[in-house]
């Protein structure tokens, strides 16, 4: 009854919100407290302890540091000199956001990415009037090709670890993890296409020409502030990931995005680079407060038992032939609200070996369609990627308005991975193993 209750809350909160022009988050804040309070027998304390404060300090982080950029000036004239560093060549800006992603999340700044590259991707592409839509999906599975290896990313090496647990030897997880990836990368770069030839990123833009203003005195000592803090960002993850003392581990600790965005934005402050109240004022509350409502009533659910019931579906109700595309949808539906790394993939990577036997699948093709579709919804506004990425645009309006729009690429990609997996595309390689 709980779990039915909380699923018609999540669909009624959506629908209402659109329909209304209200904000999503409010409504799926009442209802997880009603919810929990009256079904699931939980106190108010509970339920606010729900409350996403990891995305809420990345989401504040980031615009107490950015809106300083934005204000004085200094991230549109550095868009336009990033565009002009590309001869103002529209067509190859969005591939040479995914790439730049995608090297600086192999390298070892993983989740942060988005955090770090998006402020500039988001400047650059809208200064050349590129859609922020497509601008977010390169950035997002940009990094995912990059961060997910399994050599030394995030969701690789989770991935492989988790195989080795169900069973597989370290020699077949490595192999295995290998191949997956590549279906990852190849279907990664597939979303990005489809994303640029529908909103037809080939095309000359607003026509910016392939030059830009000098920085004015203000704005150089803002390029400073936030040039040091991408250092700061970024050098100790990577060297952590290659060297592996204690200095650097140290370092990587303390050098949280978070935490150095906070530090920069009190150097700006004291700096006097843009009026601090008219910065505060812009801080995304209307975003910040539907992706954490959203996250609250879905966390409620998951206590109402939506984990176990969506396991017995999978595992007792669908025909064979059709087990790619509901892991997929699957993967990506519990995805769509929380992290593939912390619950999809430790929740759905045990059901693999029986499939495969029982079956008679490919364990690739069904760890591929488990993994990717956990990453088929990175960008949703509710899960921490998707909300990070949209945090990185600099332009409040635009900022407000991209979060509505990317609700309907997460639920369109999964839809894209589906097809992929009925289609065998996850399947390229044979039952090696």
């Amino acid at each position: 009854m709980a779990l039915t209750v909380c699923l018609a809350g999540i669909v009624v909160s959506v629908a209402v919100g659109w329909r209304l022009k209200l904000n999503t988050g409010v409504i799926a804040m009442v209802f997880a407290f009603v919810i929990g309070y009256f079904f699931l027998d939980m106190s108010v304390d509970d339920v606010i302890g729900y409350w996403p404060v990891n995305i809420v300090f990345y989401l504040i982080s980031i615009a107490l540091l950015f809106n300083y950029a934005t204000l004085n000036g200094t991230m549109e004239v550095l868009g336009r000199k990033m565009l002009a560093l590309l001869g103002g060549r529209t067509p190859v800006i969005p591939w040479a956001i995914a790439l730049v992603c995608a090297v600086v999340g192999g390298l070892g700044a993983g989740a942060s990415t988005p955090a770090i590259i998006g402020p500039f991707a988001f400047s650059m592409a809208l200064s050349s009037g590129i859609d922020p839509v497509l601008t977010a999906v390169c950035i997002a599975f940009g990094n995912l090709i990059g961060s997910n290896n399994p050599y030394n990313g995030y969701g690789g090496v989770i991935s492989k670890n988790l195989m080795m647990e169900n069973g597989a030897r370290a020699g077949d997880a490595c192999l295995m993890g290998n191949y997956i990836w590549i279906n990852c990368t190849i279907m990664s770069i597939f979303v990005i296409l489809l994303f640029y030839l529908y909103f037809k990123g080939y095309r000359r833009g607003t026509g910016c020409p392939a030059s830009a203003p000098a920085f004015t005195p203000v704005q150089q000592r803002t390029v400073a502030v936030v040039g040091i803090s991408f250092a700061f960002m970024v050098v100790p993850e990577i060297m952590q990931a290659y060297f592996h003392g204690m200095f650097w581990k140290t370092m990587a600790g303390i050098c949280r995005p978070q935490a150095v965005m906070a530090a920069a934005a009190l150097a700006c402050s004291v700096m006097r680079l843009a009026p601090e109240k008219e910065v505060i004022r812009q801080i995304p509350i209307h975003t910040i407060v539907m992706i954490a409502g959203v996250y609250m009533l879905i966390k409620v659910s998951v206590n109402a038992g939506l984990v176990d019931g969506i396991s017995l579906l999978l595992s007792e109700n669908i025909p064979g032939v059709m087990v790619p595309g509901v892991l997929v949808m699957l993967a990506a539906f519990l995805s769509f609200f929380s992290s593939s790394t912390s619950t999809v993939m430790p929740l759905m990577y045990p059901l693999v070996p029986h499939l495969a036997e029982g079956l008679g699948l490919n364990p690739i093709m069904l760890y591929t369609c488990i993994f990717f579709g956990g990453l088929a919804t990175a960008v949703s506004p509710f899960s921490t990627g998707g909300a990070l990425t949209i945090a990185g645009c600099p332009d409040p309006v635009v900022k407000e308005e991209l979060a509505n729009r990317m609700i309907f690429c997460a639920l369109v990609i999964p839809v894209l991975t589906f097809a992929a997996a009925q289609m065998g595309l996850f399947s390229l390689f044979g039952v090696l193993l």
